[in-house]
């Protein structure tokens, strides 16, 4: 079943809300996150699945300015099997989020102060990069709040989509199937359709079941042109990862 294309979708779906309260999201002891990741979404996990419960969130790393995002600390051992470059996961616990990894995984996590800079003004161009969009999101999100839908910061009158694609199957056309790799249980179709449908694996082995898609501009902000995000409910655990057209 191909993930379900949903251009109707310029209206917030029943019982979600856009531009949730990051304090809300993570664990108590990871509220730095909200520095590194911006909240877009918060949706009913039966929205995608009826037999599924609790709440959904959808983020986007403000890392990077160029590049993918945790591509700065990759060779620093912060990593896990749910968090490589373009590649974040997360575990729930009683409603909010867990890092699967450190969350020195962020390149301008405070504790990173002493690491090199790959490139010269690396650091204080990101710094930079952290404020335009820390700015951006703030504006977008108290236009929403005005308006009451998605839109351009230039045109008021087009709305956006929350969400572009939801549930179904994700398809392995996007550039994120393959720009890092990691476990996928990958099936082709035997017709002539050329289908060809992808679901991560977790470190058990577990499916990760598709939940939605949409580009990180249609939240006023920059990022990957979709996120694609997954969910694995038996062991509660979320992942995320970044198309780049």
């Amino acid at each position: 079943m191909p993930t379900i294309q949903t251009p109707e979708l310029t209206q917030l779906p029943a019982g979600a809300v856009a531009y949730p309260d990051a304090r809300e999201l993570f664990v108590a002891d990871q509220q730095e996150l909200a520095e590194h990741l911006l909240p877009l979404l918060s949706i009913d996990a039966s929205l995608i699945n009826p037999e599924w419960s609790g709440r959904l969130h959808l983020l986007s790393p403000i890392e990077p300015h160029e590049g993918l995002v945790g591509e700065l600390t990759e060779h620093c051992g912060f990593g896990s099997e749910l968090l490589k470059t373009n590649w974040i996961g997360f575990k729930i616990e009683h409603g909010r989020y867990r890092l699967c990894g450190d969350p020195r995984y962020f390149f301008l996590h405070p504790d990173n102060a002493q690491l090199p800079e790959p490139q010269r003004n690396l650091r204080s161009e990101l710094q930079r990069h952290y404020a335009e969009q820390h700015a951006a999101y703030q504006t977008a999100r108290q236009r929403y709040q005005q308006l009451g839908y998605l839109t351009w910061p230039e045109d008021d009158e087009q709305r956006l989509t929350f969400i572009d694609e939801i549930g179904g199957v994700a398809e392995g056309y996007g550039n994120w199937v393959e720009t890092v790799e990691f476990p996928m249980d990958i099936v082709e179709a035997t017709d002539d359709s050329g289908d060809i449908d992808v679901w991560p694996l977790s470190p058990a082995g577990r499916r990760f079941q598709h939940v939605l898609g949409v580009p990180a501009y249609h939240y006023g902000i920059s990022g990957a042109d979709l996120i694609v995000m997954f969910y694995e409910p038996v062991e509660g655990l979320v992942l995320f990862c970044f198309d780049w057209s």
